[in-house]
């Protein structure tokens, strides 16, 4: 009866554990690391004449990109990595078309819709953990801010009903380090860690 009466108890303790453990953990479900566009544009309309670049290839700034009649040569703004390829030789170009787009590798981030609900329990520099099928280990994220939800008129919003957006940073550069935008992940936020006093993130 002692050995009954103590695994019992043991189990009683393990189970009371694991509870306190999700209590303290919040699901982000589905989690996207993305990157902001730097279009590379030119100001006079001009046939491409020249391309000098492809798709995930590293340039730095004021790197060769490719060249249009009519304008000068179109260079890197800044370091980036080329998202797509760029527009093909022949092709004309008029003032806000981008003739490519790069995207700057040290300025990921991972973006999440978030019920509401649960922003009172959620504050900045708590910590994410991370998950991606086919990608080893868990990368480390922290919450950053919550996006407002605002659409224009005659725009559809990709944040659901009822939700906000969730910005993370990687913890460390070297953690998306190789990673390109687009890739999903599901994740967990630790209401433990960072503030010790959950509440509505501002949009600061």
């Amino acid at each position: 009866m002692l050995i009954l009466a103590a695994a019992a108890v043991l189990l009683y303790l393990r189970i009371s554990g694991d509870r306190a453990t999700d209590a303290t953990h919040i699901s982000l479900g589905t989690v996207t690391l993305t990157a902001q566009a730097i279009p590379v544009e030119t100001p006079r309309p001009g046939q491409v004449t020249a391309v000098s670049v492809v798709a995930q290839q590293r340039v730095s700034a004021g790197q060769k990109l490719g060249t249009v009649q009519a304008t000068s040569t179109l260079t890197a703004p800044r370091a980036g990595v080329v998202v797509d390829e760029p527009v093909t030789v022949g092709s004309t170009l008029q003032p806000g078309q981008a003739f490519v787009q790069l995207y700057d590798p040290d300025r990921l981030t991972f973006v999440t819709d978030v019920p509401i609900k649960t922003l009172t329990q959620i504050s900045p520099g708590m910590s994410v953990a991370l998950k991606a099928d086919g990608l080893k280990g868990t990368v480390r994220a922290t919450v950053q801010r919550i996006v407002p939800r605002v659409v224009a008129v005659g725009v559809t919003s990709e944040v659901a009903p009822g939700s906000m957006r969730m910005v993370l940073l990687p913890a460390k550069g070297q953690n998306v380090l190789g990673l390109v935008p687009g890739l999903r992940f599901t994740g967990i936020v630790d209401t433990m860690s960072g503030d010790s006093s959950p509440r509505l993130i501002s949009r600061n």
